[in-house]
């Protein structure tokens, strides 16, 4: 055995002997016997006997894109048969295998062709940049030399994602490196025609897409003329703004009832003394730096209110806010342990298993005797099975464990990355105390231990001055050591307020009333016929109407640009940031389609409102994170603009098709020449809009082509994303055609389609970025295979709704048909 050192000893059962140990030399031969345990280095192990017909082999993974790649062929005559297996596949260097058969050579190779270049590339360095104190990556890149002795040309190159080189004809893509980061992986393109030809003609339909809007003889302008000589009049609906501020008020002050009513222990029973710091300097504390997991460096404000609304479901906990309530936890943990502060949904039996009585529970009410969290059995059982085979209890067992675990993390300060230390490479920051900090930076730490000494003092004692000039100090640290990546003071007091402002929170609801509002006066308005004393009064109400709807979408955009200025990108780069933009650009087509009926202004906001809606939801992270390198390009202003945007009008269709079914379904012959009007009128503005939307997609599908071109050297991957783009391309453009089609092109089965066509935007969007994983995925590659039950419900609920209308549209018809055969 070729060993440098081995070592044997007998086993007799389990044990071993150590006096039986025995050195093995080196470049010995000795017979390998059973039972006996070797050692070679650090490594052991045991040979158990001789495998009878057993022989080594690949076998599938059951994976993709996991380790390598092979291809196992079979080479027959006809008498005789051969297995070659060739290694190689989609972007790796193939095996080249020679081998003799039957007294043949044959030569194969598995995987891409290789081509020759007329010039050689060398790298002569790579680096992978990562955000500081995080292992993301922000960005790789390589330096290359272009070496043509042809041309005798020779020069260096600095090669990085969405920045390629071009020679002679041929694109260099950084595409990714290896895992040991010390070598780099290029895609190289060569095809000048062809892209250029296939820009060109995107070029081509943008412009005639465009165009085709304000063609004089084009549909929209045909559709445009109808709207103007519809019959209805267009007064803006009602609004009550005393209404909206009652409203608010509601539901503040339920918000508070639910925060007294969930903490609803017995405050006679005797817990551990603690102290909490006053709201005032809270407010200076605020603005201390923290550095995530991630490497962002924020006002310790936004991870206060992160935590407590994770572990508590609100920012507040009985009056104190976030920041008081977070460092108190972490200074007092003794005292919190016994606070019902952990929140247990209703949605499953948990509640009763735990024998709780209001909504929140304590860390200490959720461990035994032996400090184990009550139902580990319970949670380890659910967490084992697959994602679709999980009920509700085990769903909401396993947000309580992530609950439970944060609060722990917080009693153990693992979030308090406060410090940074002196002379640090990866510029990390640590929790004080930290050993590594220690050994770095030894006067680090007593920054930290001196606030928190003084913090507590102060609390006791009611006077902050030592406390506030021991902050401003470890405030001074972190910009003396870390000045060149924390963020501007500006930045830091934009976020803190951005914090405070609640504002989509507070869109949400202020644009859920207004629409609920004006729809219910659309329909007064029907059903009603205001007397001409009331019309001087709509008049007014209609500008209220219309300016309350300006101030919320300017309340919107300037949250949207707060969060720009914060991130320090455009603000629709994950899940959360896009369904935002989403709604605004909603609103603000509703607002443009206003002047031709009012309630399209009313499903706009209603459909926003939805969609913020979803954001509060647990499905949707609204933390702000670091740019992958991949999107750290201007193509994500442009790209990704226009594609989400382009799901506004889309989504405008489809509240225009689902109120206009509404309307199918209460139509009645009394009302029919109103409702008639009033359907015409939502069904040319939704044909509009859809085709706004299509052609958006459209368009901000070939941008996509155009950046994967630019950054991968490939228009089109088949990831999941754009294949479902182009399906939702290929519906829509399906339904804009159906008046070609005698029989599909009547209005009903128009507003049919647009309800449903929504479907695929809907999958496009939640579908790919939740349940499937890609370049795309929201869900940072965590696909789900389970599609939760409330969505099987309001999709049989749609079916219902979509099955009433076309019953009473059919009975409207005959009825109708009935009372013309009598007249005549």
């Amino acid at each position: 055995l070729p060993m440098a050192e081995m070592r044997k000893a007998r086993m007799s059962g389990e044990e071993v002997a150590d006096s039986s140990y025995e050195e093995i030399a080196v470049d010995s031969i000795v017979q390998l016997q059973t039972a006996t345990l070797y050692q070679v280095g650090d490594q052991q192990f045991v040979f158990k006997g001789l495998k009878k017909h057993a022989k080594m082999m690949r076998i599938p993974s059951g994976k993709r894109n996991v380790g390598a790649t092979v291809l196992t062929v079979k080479v027959s005559d006809g008498e005789q048969s051969k297995l070659v297996e060739l290694e190689g596949g989609q972007s790796n260097i193939p095996d080249h295998v020679v081998f003799k058969f039957a007294g043949l050579t044959y030569e194969m190779e598995y995987g891409a062709m290789k081509i020759d270049l007329p010039f050689g590339i060398r790298c002569n360095d790579f680096r992978l940049d990562k955000y500081p104190g995080s292992m993301m990556a922000s960005s790789f890149e390589s330096d290359l030399t272009i070496i043509d002795d042809e041309k005798n040309f020779k020069k260096d190159y600095l090669l990085f994602m969405n920045h390629v080189i071009d020679y002679r004809g041929y694109r260099f893509f950084q595409s990714s490196y290896d895992e040991d980061e010390g070598g780099t992986h290029l895609s190289v393109n060569h095809d000048w025609w062809g892209t250029n030809i296939t820009y060109l003609g995107y070029l081509i339909m943008t412009i005639a897409m465009i165009l085709s809007l304000f063609s004089q003889i084009g549909r929209t302008k045909e559709l445009m003329a109808k709207l103007k000589k519809s019959r209805i009049k267009r007064e803006q609906l009602m609004s009550v703004f005393v209404g909206f501020l009652l409203m608010t008020s509601f539901a503040n002050a339920q918000d508070t009832t639910d925060l007294h009513a969930g903490h609803n222990h017995n405050q006679a029973s005797e817990k551990p003394v603690f102290r909490i710091m006053s709201e005032e300097h809270s407010q200076e504390v605020a603005s201390l730096l923290v550095q995530d997991f991630q490497g962002r460096i924020s006002p310790i404000h936004s991870l206060c209110d992160q935590l407590l609304r994770k572990v508590y479901r609100k920012d507040e906990f009985e009056g104190k806010n976030a920041v008081q309530t977070i460092f108190s936890m972490h200074m007092y943990p003794n005292h919190w342990t016994k606070e019902k502060i952990i929140y247990v949904s209703s949605k499953s039996n948990l509640r009763k298993k735990l024998g709780m009585e209001g909504s929140h529970i304590s860390y200490a009410d959720l461990v035994n005797e032996k400090g184990e969290f009550k139902l580990l059995a319970d949670y380890q059982k659910s967490h084992q099975r697959l994602e679709k085979n999980r009920n509700e209890y085990d769903k909401r067992l396993i947000k309580l464990v992530e609950r439970f675990q944060v609060l722990e993390s917080i009693f153990s300060w693992r979030y308090m990355k406060i410090v940074p230390a002196r002379g640090d490479a990866t510029k990390t920051w640590y929790v004080p105390l930290n050993m590594e900090l220690v050994k770095k930076d030894s006067l680090a730490s007593g920054y930290a231990l001196r606030y928190f000494t003084s913090l507590n003092e102060a609390c006791e004692r009611g006077s902050y001055g030592k406390a506030t000039d021991d902050l401003n100090a470890l405030k001074n640290y972190q910009k003396e050591i870390s000045g060149d990546i924390i963020p501007s003071e500006s930045k830091i007091e934009q976020e803190i307020n951005y914090n405070k402002m609640h504002i989509f929170s507070n869109t949400f609801k202020a644009y859920s009333f207004l629409g609920l509002l004006m729809l219910i006066v659309f329909f007064f308005r029907i059903f009603v016929k205001p007397t001409d004393k009331t019309k001087k009064v709509f008049s007014i109400i209609t500008k209220i109407m219309l300016g309350l709807a300006i101030i919320f979408f300017l309340y919107e955009g300037y949250g949207i640009y707060l969060r720009a200025l914060i991130s320090g990108h455009t603000p629709w780069s994950n899940g959360y940031e896009a369904v935002i933009f989403i709604s605004w650009i909603l609103v603000l087509f509703g607002l443009i389609f206003s002047r031709k009926n009012a309630v399209v202004l009313a499903g706009a906001l209603i459909l926003a409102s939805l969609m913020i809606f979803v954001t509060e939801l647990e499905l949707m992270d609204p933390e702000i994170t670091q740019l992958p390198p991949v999107l750290k390009s201007y193509w994500l202003k442009i790209h990704v603009a226009v594609i989400t945007g382009s799901y506004a009008p889309l989504g405008l269709s489809f509240i225009l098709g689902f109120l206009n079914l509404v309307l199918y379904i209460v139509r009645t012959k009394k009302k029919s020449a109103v409702i008639n009007l009033n359907i015409n009128e939502l069904t040319w503005i939704s044909e509009i809009t859809m085709t706004i939307g299509l052609f958006m997609l459209t368009i901000g599908t070939f941008l996509g082509g155009v950046w994967a071109n630019e950054s991968w050297g490939r228009y089109w991957g088949w990831d999941p994303k754009e294949t479902w783009a182009l399906v939702a391309v290929l519906v829509y453009a399906v339904i804009l055609h159906f008046r070609f089609i005698p029989f599909l092109k009547s209005k009903f089965l128009f507003n049919v389609v647009s309800v449903w066509g929504f479907a695929s935007i809907l999958f496009t969007f939640f579908g790919v970025n939740f349940y499937l994983t890609g370049l795309h995925s929201y869900a940072q590659g965590e696909g789900l295979t389970r599609i939760p039950d409330w969505v099987f419900m309001i999709f049989g609920s749609f079916i219902l709704f979509t099955l009433i209308a076309i019953i009473r549209n059919r009975f409207y018809k005959a009825t109708a048909k009935k009372e013309l055969l009598n007249n005549e």
